[in-house]
This record gives C-alpha cells, sequence and structure tokens, in this order.
C-alpha cells in the first residue's frame, strides 16, 4: 500500500483475514508502535511515510543520508548566532569557557516532512566564512572543499520527551517521545569540530547499527 493510503476497517480486517477483533485491534497497534501506520480519530488508520533508515556506523551529512535512499532533503535555518562557548560546550569542542563557537538551530525535512530538530556548535575554524546556503545545504561538503579531513564521531542515544518548540516542530503530540543523539565529530587530526543535540522523531527515522563477533 502507499503512503498515506487508508487501511480496510476493522470490521473489513476481520472478514478478510477470519481472526478475532481484538487480535485484529492488537496487530493495528503493534503496526502503529513500529511506525508502520498512524490512525486518525473518527476515520481509520493510514500507512506512514517510509522512515528513513540511518546507520551509527557511518557518518554522512543529512543531505547524503537522504540523497542515497532516493529522498528529497530540505533544512530551514531556524536560528545562526557567534556566542559564547558554556563548560559543557567548550569541554566538547577542546576550547575554553567562553571561546566564541558558531551556534545554528535547524529542522530539517525530508520530502517536505519535518524529521529532525538540531542544536549544533561548531567550532570557528570549521565554518568561518561559511554563508547560510552553506548551514542548510552540507557543511560537510564545504569543509572537505577546503581540504578538512572529516574523520569519525562520537555519538550516545537516549529517548525523551521534547521541549514543546521541538514537539511543535516535528508535529508530535506532548507524551510523544522523540530520539535524541549527542554527538561530537573530528577530523583525521583528532580536533572536534562539531556537537551536535539531535531530536528525531521515532515515526519518521529508523536507526540501525551493525555489530559483530
Amino acid at each position: 500500500m502507499a503512503p498515506n493510503e487508508k487501511l480496510p476497517s476493522e470490521r473489513d480486517l476481520i472478514e478478510e483475514f477470519g481472526f478475532s477483533r481484538p487480535t485484529i485491534q492488537k496487530a493495528l497497534s503493534d503496526l502503529e508502535n513500529e511506525g508502520i501506520i498512524y490512525r486518525r480519530p473518527r476515520q481509520g488508520s493510514f500507512v506512514s511515510e517510509r522512515r528513513l533508515h540511518k546507520s551509527l556506523d557511518s557518518l554522512q551529512s543529512f543531505p547524503e543520508d537522504l540523497r542515497s535512499s532516493g529522498d528529497v532533503p530540505s533544512t530551514r535555518l531556524i536560528a545562526f548566532e557567534i556566542i559564547e562557548a558554556s563548560e559543557t560546550v567548550a569541554r566538547k569542542l577542546h576550547l575554553k569557557t567562553g571561546d566564541p563557537v558558531y551556534y545554528l538551530v535547524r529542522l530539517r525535512h525530508k520530502n517536505g516532512d519535518p524529521i529532525i530538530y538540531d542544536y549544533s556548535y561548531y567550532a570557528p575554524f570549521a565554518i568561518q566564512d561559511a554563508s547560510c546556503e552553506v548551514f542548510v545545504d552540507s557543511i560537510y561538503s564545504f569543509m572537505e572543499q577546503r581540504g578538512m579531513k572529516i574523520s569519525m564521531a562520537e555519538k550516545t542515544v537516549d529517548a525523551i520527551l521534547p521541549p514543546k518548540e521541538i514537539a511543535e516542530a516535528l508535529k508530535l503530540r506532548d507524551d510523544e517521545p522523540v530520539i535524541k543523539i549527542e554527538m561530537v565529530a573530528y577530523l583525521s587530526d583528532g580536533r572536534p569540530f562539531e556537537y551536535t543535540l539531535s531530536h528525531k522523531n521515532p515515526k519518521k527515522y529508523l536507526l540501525e547499527i551493525k555489530s559483530y563477533r
């Protein structure tokens, strides 16, 4: 079924598959919890948009992630300013408290649908003289074009109830959690250049990780 296509009613599903109503309701509830379908009061159940699959093993920019899956990325720059690094930001970026850092707030879209809300802090050497077009396109491409080699990132993953501004931007209810990823990215020479707090809509975003033995 196509995204946003309406599923048959519970009664039709019972008649088609021969299961009891509690079984059908449990199946629909499981599909909703997995983000495969969504429900609208008094309207029924509908097929969800395909979730973006993101590997925690790779370090790609947001546009690279989406274009690799055939989707169209776009970004809205909500805020940009040069601020003094807090104690936490300074520690993450190996700076001194009060040093200048570039602060960006961005809302990321997949095919026009908001899926990620980011707070990012950059060391000045990484994006100095970058334009607003760079901030909404690909900072990583800008850095690489200037000869900087991006190497790796450290990430921690959590689930939280988001602040109101994030819930509204991602079109979530107040009681719906987001995936929060805290990331510090490094150049090949070991310098940290980015500290980002990323908030992802779990209905639109699926994290993957490979494990080896």
